[in-house]
C-alpha cells in the first residue's frame, strides 16, 4: 500500500470510487468524469500536491483533497481546508483514512498553513442531496455533517467543533400561504408597508439599508444582479418608496432550487413581521417562476432561523465547523 500524488488518468478509477463508497452511504452528490475535472482539476485553486491516492496491488483504494485560499493575506493567517477523504468500502476501519488525512495536513503545513477549518469557505465544495427528496441539491456543503463518517474520522484525528451551521429545506410544490401570513401583510399594508417587487422608477435606498445593515456582501450580491441586461425580480418592502427589506433574487435554478442571496429588514421597521411576511412572499413567487424547493444554511444560533421556521422550513441536517491547529 502505497500513498501517492494524484494524476489526471486516475479521474475514472476515483470517481468509479467516490461513486460507489461514498455516494451510498452520505449525502454528497456523484460524480461524472466530466463534473469531476470541473470541480477539481478547473478549480482556480486546485494545487495538484493537495491531492493523493492510496494504491494496493494497482488499484486505488482511497482519494482525498486539501486546499487553501490565502486571500492575499500571509498563508498562517488563512486556513487550510480539507475537501474530503474517501475510502473503499471494503478498506474501512483500517486507518487508511487518518494516513490520507496526515498527508493533506503535511501538505497544508508545506505551504505556510497553521491550522485547518472545514466550512464553506472552501474554494472546492461538494454538491449534496437533501435525504428523502429526489436530487433536491445544495451545492456547497456548508461544514462537515455530523455524525458522519467523515465527522467522525476528523474527531478521531484531533479536530475540534467550532461552530455548527444547519441546512434548511421546503417542498415548494407543497407550499401555500398561510392564513396568518396574509393577516400580517394586510396588517402591515394599512400603515403603509408593502411587499413588493423592486422597481429602479418607483423604489430607493438599497445603498442605505445595506449601510445600516453593515452587510457588504449583500450589497454585492444586489449590485451584481441589478448590473445586468436583464436583473432577476428582487422582493422588497418598502413604505413611501423606501426600500426597507430585501429577499431573492427570484430565479428558478436549473435543478428546481429557488436562489436566495439573503433576507433583511432595515432596523428602523423590525419587530413588525416583515421578515417572516416577505420570505414567505418569496417562497409563493419562487413556486410560481417554476422552483419546486429551497435549501439554505445558517448558523445554529442565526436568529433568521425563525423565518425560515416561520415559512415551514425545516432542518435537513446539521454540520459542524470543524478546526484543527497544525503547530
Amino acid at each position: 500500500m502505497e500513498i501517492k500524488n494524484f494524476n489526471q488518468k486516475m479521474v475514472n478509477e476515483v470517481v468509479k470510487l467516490w461513486n460507489e463508497s461514498v455516494v451510498p452511504y452520505s449525502i454528497f452528490a456523484e460524480f461524472t468524469n466530466e463534473s469531476f475535472t470541473e470541480k477539481f482539476l478547473n478549480n482556480p485553486f486546485y494545487d495538484n500536491d493537495g491531492s493523493c491516492v492510496v494504491v494496493e496491488n494497482n488499484r486505488i483504494i482511497a482519494f482525498g483533497n486539501a486546499t487553501y485560499n490565502n486571500n492575499g493575506l500571509e498563508p498562517e493567517k488563512t486556513p487550510g481546508y480539507i475537501t474530503c477523504v474517501a475510502v473503499d468500502k471494503d478498506h474501512w476501519h483500517q486507518g487508511i483514512g487518518s494516513q490520507v488525512l496526515l498527508h493533506l495536513e503535511a501538505f497544508l503545513k508545506s505551504k505556510g498553513k497553521t491550522f485547518i477549518r472545514t466550512f464553506f469557505a472552501n474554494p472546492i465544495n461538494l454538491k449534496w442531496y437533501v435525504p428523502g427528496y429526489h436530487k433536491h441539491e445544495h451545492a456547497g456543503a456548508p461544514a462537515v455533517e455530523i455524525n458522519s463518517p467523515f465527522y467522525f474520522l476528523l474527531m478521531a484525528n484531533g479536530y475540534n467543533i467550532n461552530g455548527q451551521q444547519d441546512a434548511y429545506h421546503i417542498d415548494l410544490t407543497k407550499f401555500k400561504m398561510p392564513q396568518k401570513v396574509l393577516d400580517k401583510i394586510a396588517e402591515n399594508e394599512k400603515d403603509g408597508y408593502t411587499i413588493t417587487i423592486y422597481d429602479a422608477k418607483k423604489h430607493y435606498g438599497f445603498n442605505e439599508l445595506f449601510d445600516a445593515l453593515g452587510s457588504e456582501g449583500w450589497r454585492q450580491a444586489i449590485n451584481n444582479n441589478l448590473a445586468k441586461e436583464k436583473p432577476l425580480p428582487i422582493l422588497i418592502v418598502q413604505k413611501d418608496g423606501e426600500i426597507l427589506g430585501f429577499t431573492g433574487p427570484i430565479n428558478n435554478e436549473p435543478s428546481g432550487r429557488a436562489y436566495l442571496a439573503g433576507v433583511a429588514i432595515h432596523p428602523k421597521a423590525q419587530a413588525r413581521g416583515l421578515g417572516k411576511t416577505m420570505f414567505c412572499s418569496l417562497c409563493q413567487k419562487s413556486k410560481e417562476n417554476g422552483s419546486t424547493f429551497m435549501t439554505l444554511f445558517t448558523g445554529s444560533d442565526n436568529k433568521a432561523r425563525n423565518i425560515y421556521l416561520y415559512a415551514g422550513l425545516r432542518v435537513a441536517r446539521s454540520f459542524a465547523i470543524m478546526r484543527k491547529e497544525l503547530i
